[in-house]
């Protein structure tokens, strides 16, 4: 069992394959790349911070290549308005008319990141500006994208703790997601909208962030009830089992086992990340590993999603196995999991 769960070293391999001088692209038949589907800022957002994490444990001239190519392709995302598209096709023209509601928050969280954590610190002035340009939305961003830049803001305010627009942004950032948990939470539903649907353990993710960096006690109740919910409808006591998305877990209807998608094990892993950063409780620690291990096979039908041969990560995981096709999402997600290890 030991030798089942044993803790791969993080290889960009895969990220490599699937991104060209353009960008990341998004999709993959098994691992190889999809241009019909082109390019999706999200991915591209969140191989930034990937890229900026491994440069400072490995740095090496090819993650810095993909470090740049990604930054570049976040900056070729900024509208005039300094809001961001999302998908670009393999011709490179914006696709208009495509949900773009969580890219910001990413690409806040991607700068933030970048900020906090650069190849070298020449490199921080000029995302700073793509930084202080995308915050200004801040206050009318949908919950789940002030979660993304929350962890954005709690980047950069590591790097610059004295930085007073950027604890005031972090502030009404916490603050749309303290809103929304009052609205929707109730004696047997401790959360911030009526569905856990995909991504939900970013949301306790951001107030464990926002409640260390503000030293808010609020906050940190609110961190706490939501994520020992989410952990109630997701750990069984022997593994990880997240919300399906083929119908999700909409409140006071049935819980959706399958198919369950990386992105859940990435901020669940990044969720008790910061839970422990906030309160030193090793609990958090001990189920990181637990959720860690759901990419190794410690899951609802006992199947590994990262494979070792490509270094990439299967798509979802369904009642009768793995979607083959490893994509940008399932790689990047496969990634940050590693990289937010304690």
């Amino acid at each position: 069992m030991a030798n089942k769960f044993k803790l791969p070293k993080p290889s960009l391999e895969h990220l490599k394959r699937l991104t060209d001088d353009t960008g990341l692209l998004q999709h993959a038949k098994y691992i190889i790349p999809d241009r019909q589907n082109g390019y999706c800022t999200d991915d591209n957002a969140r191989a930034l911070i990937v890229t900026a994490k491994h440069y400072k444990q490995h740095p090496e001239p090819e993650v810095l290549r993909l470090f740049e190519t990604h930054l570049s392709f976040l900056y070729h995302a900024l509208k005039p308005d300094k809001t961001v598209h999302n998908f670009l096709d393999y011709n490179r023209n914006w696709q208009t008319g495509k949900s773009e509601q969580d890219t910001l928050g990413r690409t806040i969280w991607a700068f933030g990141s970048a900020i906090a954590a650069p190849p070298n610190d020449d490199y921080i002035p000029i995302v700073r500006e793509f930084f202080d340009d995308t915050c200004q939305h801040i206050s009318s961003l949908p919950a789940k994208s002030a979660s993304y830049a929350i962890l954005g803001l709690s980047e950069f305010l590591n790097k610059f703790p004295s930085d007073k627009r950027a604890t005031e942004l972090l502030t009404k950032a916490a603050d749309i997601l303290f809103k929304n948990y009052n609205k929707y939470t109730s004696s047997d539903w401790m959360w911030f909208e009526d569905i856990l649907s995909y991504a939900n353990a970013i949301l306790p993710a951001a107030m464990y962030s926002a409640a260390k960096i503000l030293n808010n006690q609020t906050y940190l109740d609110i961190a706490e009830k939501s994520c020992s919910f989410l952990l109630d409808n997701t750990f069984n006591g022997r593994h990880f089992s997240f919300i399906g998305s083929n119908g999700w877990y909409p409140k006071g209807k049935k819980r959706v086992q399958f198919d369950q998608q990386p992105i859940e094990g990435a901020d669940t892993v990044i969720m008790l990340a910061k839970a422990y950063e906030a309160t030193k409780n090793k609990k958090y620690r001990d189920l990181q590993k637990k959720a860690f291990n759901w990419f190794l096979g410690e899951n609802d039908i006992d199947t590994p999603l990262y494979d070792p041969k490509t270094n990439g990560c299967c798509d979802g995981l369904g009642a009768d196995g793995v979607n083959i096709n490893q994509g940008a999402e399932s790689i990047v997600s496969f990634l940050l999991a590693r990289l937010f290890l304690i």
